[in-house]
């Protein structure tokens, strides 16, 4: 990627991050009153599927309750860290000091999954380990 475009995209996505923080109180009340379905894979097994808690999670992130998000599912904070790690990446590139934070390997995403989805497995057997209610 060249400069300039890394340039333009970390100026566009800083500012979408600054809209996005300047309209979190007014859309978090539209996240919370929208009805949301049940998950069919947790009425049918009873057993939690590896996407449930992605909205209570982001809720508590929205509300600045990191722990809980994590505890809700740590898919959530996964992603907010590897975009962050990937936005320094491209401010670095913008200022004409390329680095790589995020590791390209296939060895270190298998194992980011296997936690994420460990936890997922775990937290079916140990529900006092989720620390969403």
């Amino acid at each position: 990627m060249s400069r300039r475009t890394a340039s333009l995209w970390s100026i566009g996505l800083f500012l979408g991050a600054v809209l996005l923080v300047c309209l979190h109180r007014p859309l978090l009340h539209v996240l919370e009153a929208l009805p949301l379905p049940d998950c069919t894979f947790y009425r049918t097994t009873g057993w939690l599927c590896p996407a449930c808690g992605n909205t209570r999670a982001v809720l508590a992130l929205c509300k600045g309750q990191v722990l809980r998000s994590l505890g809700c599912n740590p898919m959530i904070g996964t992603l907010c860290a590897a975009l962050l790690c990937r936005y320094a990446e491209l401010v670095c590139t913008a200022i004409g000091k390329p680095r790589q934070i995020l590791p390209r390997r296939t060895a270190a995403l298998v194992i980011v999954l296997v936690l994420v989805l460990g936890y997922d497995i775990v937290r079916n057997f140990f529900p006092a380990i989720t620390l969403c209610k």
